[in-house]
């Protein structure tokens, strides 16, 4: 093997750098997390977000329209913390210059893992929000865990009453094959019809929520996928029998193409699953919100200063180290974006 100079590590760093934004691309084709999931970039390792909770409402102001009720607008926050994840490597110098080292190898490698963690690192801990949203740790920003039965229609008014985004026990609608599929598919009108009705703030207007996607487990995911797309589903003797056309019920339902969630296997017994929804008007925090004080990196010698600068380096070193890192945090947003259906 070569001599560890400067010439080398700049080849080597450049291969690292193409295997790892290959490895960055190649992952990122198959994520789902920013389906439920709002990013925001930050310049502050603590993010504050405000929004004004829609409360505003026409009256009727009688005949001669000088009964002229005021609005309080009211606004609500919540606050983010960024964090830093990284890891490194370390070479020593005999790695690269002796022909059984395998240093060459090992550094490529490890650019290669690090580009699919850099991309995978949200979604995993997005799973992990998700899957731990029932948590009384897990608090959204109305004080109550994230998937709840007991969340407050104004977060800042009580009496407004409260809506659910967990359906479990006498709320439960299984998908699962512990029901048929007629009733299966009657669960998920149920959900749609659980989220169509939700209001907004002032406690009367409708929100406009529809589902707009089912993220399940592996094991689970061909039944949500036979629930989303069947055309005929057979009906239980006590239904009639026979085969239900179900095509324009389930195009009216507006579930879309189930996500399969390798992160979910196992989870709950395969049982459990969660709706996304969407909403007409835009909003500042989607389901989740993903903070990126900032991106992943990593830092290599060659992209400090030039030669001279690695010659010193390599003249006083028996070892070559490289650092990768980014600063982010997950945290909670709105919880009538994701819905929780637990079977049991």
């Amino acid at each position: 093997m070569p001599a560890l100079t400067p010439q080398f590590v700049m080849d080597l760093e450049s291969r690292m750098r193409h295997v790892q934004e290959t490895e960055y691309l190649q992952l990122t084709k198959n994520l789902w997390w920013d389906r439920c999931t709002k990013v925001m970039t930050s310049g502050a390792r603590r993010e504050i977000v405000t929004w004004v909770i829609n409360t505003a409402q026409l009256e009727d102001q009688g005949k001669m329209g000088g009964n002229i009720a005021f609005d309080d607008m009211l606004v609500k926050e919540t606050e983010f913390e960024s964090k830093t994840a990284g890891k490194g490597l370390k070479l020593r110098r005999q790695q690269f210059e002796d022909l059984d080292g395998n240093g060459v190898h090992l550094a490529t490698d490890w650019a290669a893992q690090m580009g699919a963690q850099h991309a995978y690192w949200p979604q995993k801990q997005v799973a992990s929000f998700i899957k731990n949203g029932h948590a009384a740790t897990s608090l959204a920003y109305d004080g109550v865990p994230f998937f709840s039965a007991s969340h407050l229609i104004n977060p800042m008014d009580a009496a407004v009453g409260t809506f659910k985004n967990l359906y479990t026990g006498g709320d439960a609608v299984p998908i699962d094959a512990s029901v048929t599929a007629d009733v299966a598919l009657a669960n998920l009108g149920k959900v749609f019809g659980r989220i169509a009705s939700l209001t907004m703030p002032n406690g009367s207007d409708p929100r406009n929520l529809r589902p707009s996607a089912i993220l399940c487990s592996p094991t689970l995911y061909p039944r949500a996928v036979q629930l989303t797309n069947a055309r005929f589903i057979a009906q239980a003797a006590a239904s009639g029998g026979g085969g239900a056309d179900v095509e324009a019920l389930i195009t009216a339902l507006g579930y879309g193409q189930p996500i399969c969630c390798p992160e979910l296997a196992g989870y709950e017994s395969d049982t459990t699953f969660f709706v996304i929804t969407e909403q007409v008007t835009g909003s500042q925090l989607g389901g989740l919100v993903y903070i990126d004080r900032e991106p992943f990196s990593t830092r290599f010698y060659t992209g400090r200063g030039g030669g001279n600068g690695v010659d010193a380096v390599l003249d006083r070193t028996d070892e070559l180290e490289w650092h990768t890192s980014g600063r982010n945090v997950v945290g909670y947003g709105h919880p009538f974006s994701i819905f929780k259906c637990k079977a049991a």
